[in-house]
């Protein structure tokens, strides 16, 4: 009967352990509850996945009111730019923080990050010597803060609603995108898609602001075959971060001699299924030398889609473009392309000359009312400061508000509005402490780095320099069954509330401490052979002061400490440091290492030993 109780027992426990030993590796290397991973500059732990700053000189400060306390070396910046590399070890990843505690007399200081060295960096603002200290009457709207020199408006819509009409009134912006504005600016439209079959020569840029998942692009080309060679089509599409999401290209018809021979016209259609609302950019690249491909129909389920000039249209049939331009230029390469244009049905423009520029100049009307052109025979070059579209319907206006950057900016008296996207930075006797957050979705990840680029720009010029306390990027890596949302808090903040999921595996850990503690009692009962009675006698011990004993760490027996500990011996006797180490080790750090001071390459540091 003991014996089946015991292949019983056996049964239970062999199944327990084999169930701790899933969850534990569920934990440990697929994290069900997400991970938050900190790599902090200068310390030794994260040598190994990060580098130094590229540029960045190294110096060491020594308190001399903590003596015996050796002080991390900062390191200074005296360029305008110094980068650091990321080696990941949890993907894919949620959000990546940057925290910076710096000292130092920059103008501005920036961060960038991209996922692979052939992307664009990404760029945050993590300070702006204007703004930090600008006394302006300001209004915050989420993320957006407004400033006003004399107050006109209560908040940003006003400006937007009724934007300046002056020249002279000037708004400036600082990382500030307004698709947002865009979006809401232009109401929903009444076509719930867009056709264009007007023919096209050349390259061509559109803006498409896309309110609908999936976003669907049908591209039609053909070949003019008037020159030598291969005529491909590059269909390309950006975000509104200037990343580009995808491309296709349309090959050539076959034919590369210059007879003119027009084949059956070639399409390409793109789906795109998760994509954000928002501003997105085509750019319909003619790889040609002599613009020999002509763009026959544009076609989108989205209703709203303008064009950014140089605008080409070679079409057989006469045009009708809307324009917000203030300034309107054209021309002809062909004496057939000699013709009179009418703009809003009562002005002519004569283009009389090809290779001529002719001009309708439209700067003192101050309203914002869209422009009818009225084109007969086409064969133009088209510029102009708006934008251009083939319908009322389909125009909307990307940039609702005219701006200036602030970066740009060499005369803040000149300026009478600010936009911006920026977090004050926090001042702190001489030091300053900033926060910037990238979406991972803004973010494409090629390999296991992440490419950091820290940015002030024309800090030498004026012989700047910053001093770099701190510098701590953490990468956030989504669970399971967390739906990630983008945080704007930095996650190192102490006071940050724990989530439901965050509550769920504090929960977990200590359920699974529980469990392997029953495991450990269910084993020793089974296989431990205690003798039936157990008899000790001892003499009564004589009264003896009870010993002072010194506060050794003493982390929480429920759980191990991975973190890397390394203990140097400055100058106490032959295996001193060896015997911190075992304290540390019962303690349970696991991953302590004791050696001398000289082994290690400090600089311009003091290591001192003190005895007490």
């Amino acid at each position: 009967m003991l014996k089946k109780d015991r292949v019983k027992l056996l049964t239970v426990v062999g199944g327990l352990i084999g169930l701790l030993i899933i969850v534990f590796l569920a934990f440990r290397f697929f994290t069900p509850f997400g991970a938050i991973v900190s790599y902090q500059f200068n310390s030794i732990l994260n040598r190994d996945k990060l580098s130094k700053l590229k540029g960045a000189e190294e110096t060491s400060s020594f308190n001399p009111s903590e003596a015996g306390v050796l002080q991390i070396p900062q390191q200074t910046i005296r360029q305008n730019i110094v980068s650091f590399n990321l080696k990941l070890i949890t993907k894919p990843i949620e959000g990546v923080w940057v925290n910076l505690k710096f000292k130092g007399n920059p103008k501005e200081i920036k961060i960038g990050v991209r996922g692979s060295e052939k992307e664009k960096y990404q760029y945050q603002p993590l300070y702006n010597q204007i703004l930090n200290s600008l006394s302006w009457n300001q209004t915050t709207n989420g993320e957006i803060t407004f400033w006003q020199r004399e107050k006109k408006y209560q908040d940003l819509s006003g400006l937007v609603s009724q934007p300046p009409i002056s020249d002279d009134t000037k708004v400036a912006s600082y990382f500030f995108n307004q698709s947002d504005i865009a979006m809401k600016e232009s109401g929903p439209s009444s076509q719930s898609n867009l056709k264009i079959e007007k023919t096209l020569r050349g390259t061509h840029t559109l803006l498409i602001k896309v309110d609908k998942k999936p976003l669907l692009l049908t591209v039609v080309k053909q070949d003019a075959n008037g020159y030598k060679g291969e005529d491909k089509l590059s269909i390309q599409i950006y975000n509104n971060l200037q990343n580009k999401i995808t491309e296709q290209l349309i090959p050539d018809d076959g034919v590369t001699d210059a007879g003119g021979l027009a084949m059956t016209p070639q399409k390409s259609e793109i789906k795109i299924d998760d994509i954000k609302p928002g501003i997105y950019k085509i750019v319909l690249q003619d790889i040609t030398e002599n613009a020999d491909v002509r763009i026959k129909s544009i076609e989108t389920n989205q209703s709203s889609l303008v064009f950014q000039t140089p605008f080409f249209v070679v079409d057989e049939k006469p045009t009708a473009l809307w324009t917000n331009s203030k300034k309107i230029t054209m021309s002809t390469p062909h004496p057939g392309g000699m013709q009179t244009v009418k703009l809003d049905g009562k002005y002519d423009l004569k283009v009389e000359k090809e290779g001529k520029e002719f001009s309708f100049d439209l700067a003192s009307d101050n309203t914002s009312a869209l422009h009818k052109l009225e084109i007969p025979k086409n064969d133009l070059i088209i510029t102009g400061d708006g934008y251009f579209a083939f319908s009322q319907e389909s125009f909307f206006n990307p940039e609702p508000i005219k701006t200036v950057d602030l970066s740009k900016v060499t005369d803040i008296e000149k300026i009478d509005y600010i936009i911006a996207n920026y977090q004050p930075a926090k001042k702190d006797g001489e030091w300053y402490t900033a926060q910037a957050y990238f979406d991972s979705k803004d973010i494409i990840i090629n390999g296991d780095n992440l490419y950091f680029s820290l940015e002030s720009p024309e800090l030498n010029s004026y012989g700047g320099e910053i001093v770099i306390d701190n510098l701590e990027v953490t990468v956030k890596k989504p669970g399971w069954f967390s739906k990630p949302e983008p945080a704007k808090e930095s996650v190192s903040t102490a006071d940050q509330k724990q989530n439901i999921v965050q509550k769920g595996k504090v929960w977990l850990e200590a359920k699974w401490n529980q469990l392997t503690n029953w495991v450990s009692n269910a084993w020793q009962k089974v296989f431990k052979k205690t003798p039936d009675t157990i008899t000790i006698t001892n003499p009564s011990p004589s009264p003896s002061p009870t010993p002072s004993l010194k506060p050794i760490p003493s982390p929480s027996p429920t759980q191990k400490i991975t973190n890397f500990v390394r203990i140097l011996n400055g100058g106490a006797g032959q295996g001193g440091a060896g015997e911190f180490a075992k304290v540390l080790l019962g303690a349970g750090f696991t991953n302590v290492t004791a050696e001398t001071a000289d082994k290690t390459d400090y600089k311009n540091a003091i290591i001192k030993y003190r005895q007490e």
